[in-house]
């Protein structure tokens, strides 16, 4: 009963209060699994990047941290070509006044800023350390190429893929064309749903 009062209060302050580069909402179905978006910060290669995660809560929400998962494929030290992410927050840090969107805030931080303390992706932490230059180049290529689409979920969530199907609806699309400083009229219609 905990972590339900937690999840729904945190969903409605995450409504009212956050910020406007972060996203998350539950399944409809089920208060304990979120799907999450970050729009990559600006001036930076992630710039213009949708980023989208998996949250899943356990019953013992809010003293151990979710389960979160990166759905888009990225090149960084901190997040493994499967997804997996590591902040300190949701290893030794974690403590139960923490919240999904305190979350989400580090991991917007450390796209541009990783921690480089302990990465899992070691690779991209060689390239961030030993030639910032084609990290960079490699970093875009991924947003380019992977991280350009917002996501919509079924609804139901035993229907839910495990790589949901991504479509535009209108808001969006409008979105969309916000981010990347497109006129609408130039791009084709968003799909009707």
């Amino acid at each position: 009963m905990i972590a339900t009062r937690k999840l729904i209060r945190e969903r409605e302050d995450f409504e009212q209060n956050a910020p406007d580069y972060i996203f998350a909402e539950p399944i409809k179905t089920n208060i304990f699994h979120w799907r999450a978006t970050i729009l990559g910060p600006s001036d930076t290669p992630f710039e213009g990047g949708i980023f989208i995660l998996d949250i899943i809560c356990s019953d013992e929400y809010p003293f151990k941290p979710p389960q979160c998962t990166m759905k888009t494929n990225m090149f960084h030290p901190n997040i493994s070509s499967i997804g997996k992410i590591y902040i300190r927050i949701l290893e030794d840090d974690w403590r139960a006044v923490l919240t999904i969107e305190n979350i989400l805030l580090s991991i917007s931080s450390i796209l541009d800023n990783p921690a480089m303390d302990n990465p899992i992706n070691h690779e991209a932490a060689r390239y961030f350390r030993e030639n910032r230059r084609e990290y960079n180049s490699i970093v875009r290529e991924y947003t380019l190429k992977y991280a350009n689409e917002f996501p919509i979920y079924n609804e139901n969530e035993q229907n839910l893929p495990s790589d949901p199907d991504i479509v535009y609806t209108e808001l969006n699309h409008s979105l969309f064309c916000d981010i990347h400083n497109e006129d609408e009229q130039n791009l084709p219609p968003a799909p009707a749903m």
